[in-house]
């Protein structure tokens, strides 16, 4: 269709099936319909084309609307799904058909059926990371009393508690959130009108388009509309960035549920044997999200890699970035729904967690501070205090619960050059892991009156975004609703 002026003969097949975009267009199949639809609407307001010709060629793309792509002519040589679109309505009404043509090019179309997929993925993709906050959120209240080793350089540090950690990582899934919608907001803005990237010289009105299609605005320069695609590689770098965050709470239960820490456990629906050693049960949902992490940072650093020696402005290559897209947010959906679901299975072992505790003498960092508080020592005199605690008690063969008042005089003699005395009573609670977790009781800490609150708040958060996503969902529904019916109107 596109070769008939310019050249005397046909692609080579090999070379369109080569160069077509086809398979990876069909995603964006209802998007493409849908600009046309819209662009044909302001092509008849605008008094371009009469409402004769629009109402054949709209008929066509209603009928298009309510097929499925795979009834289509896939062939190669129609290059991608634009032309596919085309050709079907020029078949259904003849040349007028071409007419849809008038004042838009393929460039600034594919981004907009981008942009329009694009939020639909996005808004997906927080609707299922919001459930996964959700399921943490719960988790964590269920889990506030629960006291366990925290971790520096994987070695014990102090006492928190289970709920804490999990808390973390809404922290950090929270921000994931709000980058994807950053993201929508960034993707949220119309191309159409700008053509091949110099815009057109008839007279068209580019926001009626953008209204007529649910976007907030249109883009400042034509050329910019169609040639960049940062705002593309913003939501491939939220999706990197979450699975990246997921990758670590992988590694976290993946080590957690090994028999050196037995800290937690998953039911069997969650795990897989071996083939030769009949007493495995491996953590293969944690093995894979993390697996699939590296592919969606391979996938980000590709994508990034295409576009940086790209000259102004619109390059084909720019088609190789639409595979890449799509498996990051596939990748990215599926790893949110299976930690969804495996942590809201979670088994924590209380007592594992404690052993481990007692034997990093993960309270005296509280040693230190009561020496601080009570006694007038500087901190670093108080540190060394302790740490000369934990090394007479190595050499001693005792863990921290062992730890008596003599073990502390002892101590502050080696290095103050003076006894400290301190009373049994107060030894005992200060290196009492809970009493510790207790008085950890500032806001984001480990006590579990802290993180009871903080559920709840995160609770409220969670009800006013699943209220806003659901508008803008609802939102789209309706835009699309108006736009079908305004051209059935049209047909009449």
């Amino acid at each position: 269709m596109l070769r008939k002026g310019r050249f005397e003969k046909e692609m080579d097949k090999r070379i369109a099936k080569y160069t077509s975009s086809l398979e990876e267009d069909i995603r964006i199949f209802r998007q493409v319909v849908k600009i046309n639809i819209a662009h044909v609407l302001m092509l008849l307001k605008m008094k371009i084309i009469s409402a004769k010709e629009a109402s054949k060629i709209l008929s066509a793309l209603l009928e298009l609307f309510e097929i499925s792509p795979s009834k289509l002519r896939l062939r190669p040589e129609f290059e991608d799904i634009h032309m596919v679109v085309e050709d079907f309505v020029i078949k259904k009404v003849g040349d007028i058909g071409g007419k849809i043509h008038i004042a838009k090019s393929r460039n600034d179309q594919v981004v907009a059926a981008l942009r329009l997929q694009i939020k639909e993925e996005i808004l997906d993709i927080a609707r299922k990371l919001l459930d996964l906050i959700q399921v943490f959120n719960q988790k964590a209240d269920e889990t506030a009393e629960i006291v366990m080793p925290g971790y520096t350089h994987l070695q014990v540090g102090e006492p928190t508690t289970f709920g804490h950690y999990l808390l973390s990582y809404v922290q950090m899934f929270w921000r994931d959130l709000e980058r994807f919608l950053q993201a929508y907001d960034r993707v949220n803005s119309s191309p159409m009108g700008s053509c091949s990237f110099a815009g057109t010289s008839f007279n068209i009105d580019r926001k009626i388009v953008a209204e007529l299609l649910g976007f907030e605005r249109i883009d400042k320069n034509t050329m910019d509309a169609v040639s960049s695609r940062d705002w593309l590689l913003e939501s491939m770098t939220a999706s990197a960035i979450l699975m990246t965050n997921l990758s670590r709470l992988s590694e976290d239960m993946i080590i957690w549920s090994s028999l050196e820490f037995g800290f937690v456990d998953f039911p069997e629906e969650f795990s897989s044997t071996s083939s030769i050693m009949p007493q495995k049960k491996n953590p293969i949902v944690f093995e894979v999200v993390r697996a699939k992490a590296a592919e969606t940072i391979g996938l980000l650093s590709g994508a990034m890699s295409l576009v940086k020696g790209l000259p102004q402005s619109y390059n084909l290559d720019l088609q190789e970035l639409t595979p890449l897209l799509w498996r990051s947010f596939d990748e990215t959906k599926h790893a949110i729904e299976v930690v969804s679901l495996a942590v809201r299975e979670i088994r924590v072992n209380e007592e594992r967690m404690k052993h481990s505790m007692e034997k990093g003498f993960a309270t005296i960092v509280e040693l230190a501070n009561e020496l601080v508080r009570s006694y007038g020592l500087s901190f670093r005199q108080a540190h060394a205090v302790a740490g000369r605690v934990v090394l007479n008690a190595i050499k001693d063969g005792k863990t921290i619960e062992k730890i008596n008042v003599s073990d502390v005089a002892r101590a502050s003699s080696e290095i103050l050059g003076r006894k400290i005395e301190i009373s049994e009573s107060v030894l005992k609670k200060i290196l009492d892991p809970t009493s510790a977790i207790k008085s950890r009781n500032i806001e984001g800490g480990p006590s579990p009156n802290r993180i009871k609150e903080e559920v709840l708040r995160l609770q409220k958060e969670i009800d006013a975004l699943t209220r806003k996503l659901t508008s803008e969902k609802e939102k789209l529904e309706v835009v699309e609703k108006k736009l079908i019916k305004m051209a059935k109107e049209v047909c009449r």
